[in-house]
């Protein structure tokens, strides 16, 4: 049997290496970004192929019109009616790459410990950039076919849910139930003065309007007004949510709901979402996949390979979530 040679070599022990720790990879991906751990807390990180063509959200946004309270000898009318609309988006892939250097690997020779070396700052870095891009894809306010990238909380839940934006292939502005109900468009409010005097009425304004659709147990605010409203909450008895307590999240409560925030959320904005509603799924199949190495053109013996996952954010309901607007000092 030809003995390997170096390039095949670490070619295998990359490929090892990055199989025994894909799993704890893909846990610390969802596991440092709040939003997606909370997420996977609910269990709403579907596993889902992505063979088709696109991800479909069926909604259930008709009623029947045939119940009724009756007497003796009342008669039902005989209809049917089809109480599903099926929302759609397409796919999204998120991928980056791992770099090899002929040189470095001559340079390393045949110590193993310095290939290891070498091997988990490259695979921790990668881990670390792509966590990033999920980051800035969530609360990017961006989605639907035009882009490549994750839909971002802005755009599910809008600050303007009046006007006319397509989101999961239903225009929100005009989708109306047969009873006139605008079935998709998220609540929104903006603050009515300062936040010392107004926040607590606003936000329970919002938190109740909210509640009307959907049961709130979520919210996330940037930074600054998330100090607001624990500068609020010290002036009360501070209350912890033992959910994220158990997943290690720095947080404070409103009504008992987990209160988070996130350096990428929009200054004076509080998204006050229902996780029963709000889910990522992804493909168990192309979930930080690594493909083979490849050598690159014109470089000797340098080689790259790709990790990729394929998923999509998405909501089933939109009337459960709202956004508070304008909030400040």
């Amino acid at each position: 049997m030809a003995t390997a040679t170096l390039t095949e070599y670490l070619n295998t022990l990359y490929v090892t290496t990055w199989a025994k720790r894909r799993a704890g990879i893909v846990d610390q991906v969802f596991e440092e970004n709040r939003l997606l751990n909370l997420l996977k807390s609910k269990g709403m990180i579907k596993n889902e192929s992505t063979d088709g063509r696109r991800l479909e959200i069926p909604l259930r946004v008709a009623k029947t019109t045939t119940a009724k309270f009756f007497g003796k000898g009342a008669t039902f009318t005989i209809s049917d009616f089809d109480p599903l609309t099926i929302a759609y988006d397409t796919w999204k892939n998120l991928g980056d790459q791992l770099v090899r250097y002929w040189v470095d690997d001559k340079a390393n020779g045949g110590s193993e410990t310095a290939h290891l070396k070498m091997m988990t700052a490259k695979i921790d870095t990668a881990r670390e950039t792509l966590n990033e891009k999920v980051e800035d894809a969530l609360w990017a306010d961006t989605g639907g076919s035009s882009v490549d990238d994750y839909n971002g909380v802005p755009y599910l839940i809008d600050d303007s849910p009046s006007t006319s934006v397509t989101i999961h292939g239903i225009n929100q502005s005009t989708a109306v139930t047969s009873s006139g109900v605008y079935y998709w468009r998220n609540q929104q409010k903006a603050a009515t003065g300062a936040f010392s005097v107004y926040g607590e009425s606003d936000m329970t304004n919002l938190y109740n309007t909210c509640s009307r659709w959907g049961k709130t147990d979520l919210l996330i605010s940037d930074q600054t007004t998330s100090e607001l409203g624990e500068a609020e909450a010290l002036e009360r008895v501070r209350v912890v949510n033992k959910e994220a307590v158990d997943l290690g999240l720095d947080h404070i409560t409103f009504k008992g709901k987990i209160w988070i925030w996130s350096p990428k959320c929009t200054t004076g904005y509080t998204y006050f979402i229902d996780r029963s509603h709000f889910g990522f799924s992804i493909d168990p199949a192309v979930n930080m996949v690594m493909g083979p190495w490849k050598e690159i053109p014109n470089q000797f013996n340098d080689v790259v390979c790709q990790i990729v996952q394929r998923g999509q954010t998405w909501v089933d309901k939109r009337q459960c979530h709202g956004v508070l607007t304008g909030q400040a000092a």
